[in-house]
C-alpha cells in the first residue's frame, strides 16, 4: 500500500492523537448524531484529493465527451445543493467545491471519494433509463460525502491501514502498482450497512428535494437486482463496496409511500428524453467497448498463460486481443484508451514499432493523458528512444507522482540518458514506494548499489 509523503505525515499524526484520545467524535452533518471520526475536514479533502487522478488511471480515464460530462455535473449539483440544504449548521460542514466524473469503464459502479469527488461509470450510465434514477444514484453518493461514510470506516481501521507490503511480484502494466496503493484502498473500502441505509434514504430525499421523482434510486436497485440475477448471482462491483443492508427496493419503497404520498402526482421529474440525449455519444460507442473489454478478457489469459507456460502460450492470447483491439479502434478511433489497448498488445507482441504508432494515435488525442505517456514511455525504452521516454514518465508522473513503477522506469531512462543523479533519485525513491517489496524494487536496490550508492536494504538500520 503506497501513501504519498503529505498523506503518510498526516497517518502518523492522526495515529499519535489516536494513542492520546481514545475516540474523537465528530457530528453527522445530516443526522447529527456523534461519530468516531480521527480525521479533520482538511485531512479529508486531502486524502480525497490525492487519489482522484490515481483512480481516474486505474479506471479507463474520464470518458471523451463533454456532453455526457456536462449532463453528470449538472444533476450532481442539482442534487449536491438539495443536499446541502438539510445539512446541520453546528457539524461545521465546509463549503467543497464537488467534482463529478464520468469514469470510461464498463463496470458497474458509482462511488465518492472524501472531499466532495463523486464518480459514475459508463457502464452503470448505460443500464439506467432517465434523469431521475442518475438524480438518485448521485444522491446516494453525495449522502456518502455529507456523512462522511469514507473516513469513518477509516477511523475505525486506521492501524490496519499502514503500509506493510507490497505485492511480491508486479507486471509492469499492473493497474495497482502502476497507479498507487492508498487511490485502491479508497475504491474498495467498504461501507456498512447502517451507512447503505442512510445513503439510500438521504438519496431519495435529496433527489426529491431536487425535484425528481423519488422512485428514481428505487429504479436503480432494482436494475441492480436485475443484473445480478442475470448473472447468476454474480452481482455488480457497486454492490461489492455498498453491501446491501437488506431488501433495499422494499425498504425505499415503503419509505416513498410514507414521506411522498403524492409520488405520482406530485410533477416530479424523470427526464427521461433528456437522459438519452445526454448518452447519445457513450451509446454510440458501446459496440466499440464491448470489444475492447473482450480484448482486456483475452489479455488477461495470456498473462495467465505466460505464467503457466512462457512466452509460447501467451503470444496467441495477445494476438487475439490486438485483433479485437483493433476492429474496437476502426469502429471508434477518436477515444485515446482504445490506442492504448492496441499499443499495449503490441508491446507484449514485441512489435515496437507498432506499439510505437498506437501511442503517437493515443497521444494526439490526449496529450496529457497517464496511460498514453505511460504506455508510450515503456514502449520508447524498448526502442532505446530514452530520451522520449523520460519526457513520457515525466508527464505521466505529474498525474500520479506516487506511481511506484512510474518512478522505477523513469529511473531506467535517465540511468541510459547518463543522467546518474537523476536516476540515483528516482531509483531509490521507486525502492522506498514499493516498500522494498517486489522485482522492480529489487532491481532499483541493485542499480544503485552498481552506481556506488548505499545500500538501501541496509539503510537506517
Amino acid at each position: 500500500m503506497v501513501f504519498s509523503r503529505t498523506l503518510r505525515h498526516s497517518l502518523f499524526a492522526l495515529l499519535c492523537a489516536a494513542s492520546v484520545f481514545l475516540t474523537a467524535c465528530q457530528t453527522d452533518a445530516i443526522t447529527g448524531k456523534s461519530t468516531l471520526n480521527l480525521y479533520s475536514y482538511d485531512d479529508e479533502k486531502r486524502l480525497g484529493d490525492e487519489a482522484v487522478q490515481p483512480i481516474l488511471a486505474e479506471l479507463g480515464g474520464l470518458y471523451p465527451d463533454p456532453v455526457i460530462q456536462d449532463y453528470v455535473t449538472m444533476v450532481g449539483k442539482k442534487v449536491e445543493a438539495a443536499g446541502r440544504s438539510r445539512l446541520r449548521k453546528d457539524a461545521g460542514f465546509p463549503d467543497w467545491d464537488f467534482k463529478f466524473y464520468v469514469v470510461n469503464t464498463s463496470m458497474l459502479n458509482a462511488f465518492a471519494l472524501p472531499g466532495g469527488h463523486v464518480f459514475v461509470t459508463r457502464g452503470i450510465l448505460l443500464r439506467m433509463k432517465d434523469e431521475s434514477e442518475l438524480a438518485g444514484l448521485l444522491g446516494h453518493e453525495v449522502t456518502h460525502v455529507f456523512a462522511r461514510h469514507s473516513v469513518e470506516r477509516m477511523s475505525e481501521v486506521t492501524l490496519m491501514i499502514i503500509p506493510v507490503a507490497l505485492l511480491a511480484s508486479i507486471e509492469e502494466t499492473q493497474g495497482v502498482a502502476v497507479v498507487g496503493m492508498v487511490a485502491v484502498q479508497l475504491l474498495t473500502l467498504k461501507y456498512g450497512r447502517d451507512d447503505e441505509t442512510e445513503a439510500d434514504h438521504n438519496g431519495m430525499r435529496f433527489a426529491v428535494r431536487a425535484g425528481y421523482h423519488p422512485d428514481g434510486i428505487i429504479n436503480v436497485m432494482r436494475m441492480l437486482n436485475e443484473y445480478t440475477d442475470e448473472h447468476g448471482g454474480g452481482g455488480p462491483e457497486f454492490l461489492s463496496t455498498h453491501p446491501d443492508p437488506g431488501n433495499r427496493v422494499d425498504y425505499l419503497t415503503r419509505q416513498m409511500r410514507k414521506e411522498y404520498p403524492d409520488a405520482d402526482t406530485g410533477g416530479y421529474l424523470r427526464n427521461g428524453p433528456e437522459y438519452d440525449a445526454a448518452l447519445v455519444d457513450i451509446r454510440a460507442c458501446q459496440p466499440a467497448y464491448v470489444l475492447a473489454d473482450q480484448g482486456d478478457a483475452a489479455m488477461g489469459e495470456g498473462f495467465k498463460a505466460f505464467e503457466q507456460g512462457g512466452e509460447a502460450a501467451a503470444l496467441p492470447h495477445y494476438r487475439k486481443a490486438l485483433g479485437l483491439y483493433q476492429q474496437a479502434v476502426n469502429k471508434v478511433n477518436r477515444h485515446a484508451i482504445l490506442h492504448v489497448n492496441v499499443a499495449q498488445a503490441q508491446y507484449y507482441l514485441k512489435d515496437y514499432e507498432a506499439s510505437e504508432r498506437a501511442i503517437l494515435e493515443a497521444l494526439n488525442l490526449e496529450p496529457g493523458g497517464f496511460w498514453p505517456n505511460f504506455m508510450g514511455g515503456l514502449t520508447a525504452i524498448k526502442r532505446n528512444d530514452h530520451g522520449v521516454a523520460a519526457a513520457r514518465f515525466e508527464n505521466a508522473l505529474r498525474l500520479i507522482p506516487e506511481s511506484p513503477v512510474g518512478m522505477f522506469y523513469l529511473a531506467v531512462s535517465y540511468d541510459r540518458l547518463g543522467r546518474a543523479g537523476d536516476a540515483v533519485t528516482y531509483y531509490r525513491k521507486a525502492w522506498d514506494t514499493f516498500g522494498g517489496e517486489g522485482d522492480l524494487a529489487e532491481a532499483a536496490r541493485q542499480r544503485l548499489i552498481e552506481l556506488g550508492q548505499p545500500d538501501p536494504k541496509t539503510q537506517g538500520r
